[in-house]
């Protein structure tokens, strides 16, 4: 029992884990700043369904990517979690808590929905991004395997995970909101990018075509774009975007700086990560602190 328990939460991916619930925070962010106050007991439950949905995504993952994982470094947030590969689980067993956690997050939220707690609009984004979870890495479309990984992950967690929080309080998100989380999803595919690039001789040796894969250096000019995205995007937007979220991510441009330089030239993926981390930390604080931070940086 304690082996098993230890191989479901090394699955789980618990470095991973806590980026989906600052995505989350993005769209509470935004629905704060857009139409105060919130409703706590749905943003509550709004999370605790997208971490199951999240989590459930990950054992999925690491039963579809048993052979690549097999292979490659095991960092925290590249290359697995190397549960199934030291033999602390058994892909049945990550199958059968993907199975289970589905289960719970589908029953989980319908009953949100029929009992009022939630609104159907955030039901129908719990289910289009559980469903996108199992499309990611399972067949038989299995997106990551066929240069579609990317811009599949960077969408669910960049941009459905902080629509569950908008939806959770507000119902159907406007396009306002869909513009304000594009920052976001840039900042996503450059975690991604950067996760992928150093499994690519493991990913391409088991026939996995992610775009480091396919493009192999070149994937560099591909990051370098969605980097230059995640910062341009808010003064590109100012319709949508508050100045002060614009300012704000120019507190992480040092470390976008960093990451970009040496993209294809480093093989860790923590760099970009916590560039992701750092432009949604940087989000939130901007539309939680209003126009207040505006003056402080012109004080």
């Amino acid at each position: 029992m304690h082996r098993t328990l230890l191989g479901l939460w090394q699955m789980s991916r618990p470095l991973i884990l806590p980026s989906g619930a600052l995505a989350y925070f993005v769209g509470t962010a935004i629905a704060a700043h857009n139409q105060p106050p919130l409703a706590w007991e749905q943003q509550a439950a709004g999370l605790t369904l997208t971490m199951l949905a999240n989590l459930a995504a990950h054992y999925a993952d690491e039963y579809a990517d048993a052979d690549t994982d097999a292979l490659a470094c095991h960092t925290g947030i590249s290359g697995g979690s190397g549960a199934i590969a030291a033999g602390l689980a058994s892909r049945q067993l990550a199958l059968q808590a993907a199975l289970v956690v589905s289960g719970l997050t589908v029953v989980g939220g319908l009953w949100a929905v029929a009992s009022g707690l939630l609104p159907p609009a955030a039901g129908v984004i719990l289910l289009i991004g559980l469903a996108g979870g199992w499309a990611y890495s399972m067949p038989p479309l299995a997106l990551e395997r066929r240069g579609w990984g990317e811009i599949t992950n960077a969408l669910l967690g960049g941009l459905f995970m902080p629509l569950m929080a908008y939806a959770s309080s507000r119902g159907t998100p406007p396009l306002t909101v869909y513009l304000q989380l594009l920052p976001i999803v840039a900042a996503a595919m450059t975690c991604i990018i950067g996760v992928h690039w150093p499994d690519r001789v493991a990913d391409g040796l088991v026939g996995k075509r992610t775009l480091s894969v396919i493009l192999g250096q070149r994937v560099r000019w591909i990051w370098w774009g969605w980097i230059a995205l995640a910062y341009l995007l808010p003064w590109i937007l100012p319709m949508a975007i508050p100045p002060t979220v614009a300012w704000a991510t120019l507190l992480t441009l040092p470390l976008g700086i960093f990451v970009a330089a040496r993209a294809t030239r480093a093989e860790s993926a923590w760099p970009g990560g916590l560039l992701m981390s750092g432009l949604m930390l940087a989000h939130i604080i901007a539309y939680s602190a209003g126009e207040s931070l505006l003056q402080v940086v012109w004080r």
